[in-house]
């Protein structure tokens, strides 16, 4: 895993530094990107429109990372990658407290900080550190 964590902007921007070299995954990471967004846009969304905001990204952020995390498996499977153990174990994690999340959410309990830091710390850790680290074993050909 790198020691130095990529540069990174407070607006949630995609920038070329981001990309993996793979079209599929580059768009799936755009997409968490976005997500990262809106979770700090509920920040401040009141009311019942800003919970159901808040659950519906819940959601989405759950599916659109289910979809991720396999096709991102698939291929670092394909390509041998020597850490995808440890890799999917981080996916793992992220599906676990997001999980966590969604229940509380459910029960009625919104962390809407929570879930900003969780997404955000994830954009940082996960997606610009260990997927950065993969892509040689991502890179389209």
């Amino acid at each position: 895993m790198s020691s130095r964590l990529p540069d990174i902007t407070t607006q949630y921007e995609w920038r070329e530094c981001y990309s993996v070299g793979n079209a599929i995954i580059d768009q799936q990471h755009k997409k968490m990107l976005l997500l990262c967004a809106e979770s700090e846009k509920c920040l401040e969304s009141a009311g019942p429109e800003g919970c159901e905001k808040f659950h519906d990204l819940l959601h989405e952020m759950a599916v659109c990372a289910r979809e991720h995390f396999a096709k991102e498996e698939e291929l670092l499977l394909a390509r041998h990658y020597p850490m995808l153990a440890e890799h999917a174990e981080e996916h793992e994690q992220f599906q676990i407290a997001l999980s966590d999340f969604l229940f509380s959410a459910v029960q009625g309990k919104q962390d809407r900080l929570g879930v900003f830091r969780f997404l955000s710390e994830w954009w940082i850790h996960h997606i610009l550190v260990s997927d950065l680290d993969c892509k040689p074993y991502l890179v389209e050909s």
